[in-house]
């Protein structure tokens, strides 16, 4: 069994789309508004090895659950 690559602690049991990365579903859960600030590392380290940029924050600060390139990516 594969643990969650964000708390280590839950099994792995969501594969987050381009983020590249699988969490258990408390995680999955929390990132309902956007990923906690407490797993941006985690999640930075993901993109970087896919080769993504960091998406744009929503408005509350978070970085999104869905990962969408930047707005000014195309520029």
């Amino acid at each position: 069994m594969s643990l969650c690559q964000l708390c280590l602690g839950g099994p792995r049991q969501v594969e987050v789309p381009r983020y590249g990365i699988g969490v258990c579903n408390q995680c999955w859960q929390k990132a309902e508004q956007g990923w906690p600030s407490s797993q941006e590392a985690t999640l930075f380290k993901a993109l970087e090895r896919q080769g993504l940029l960091i998406p744009d924050r929503a408005e509350n600060g978070r970085l999104p659950r869905e990962y969408q390139p930047p707005a000014d990516f195309q520029l």
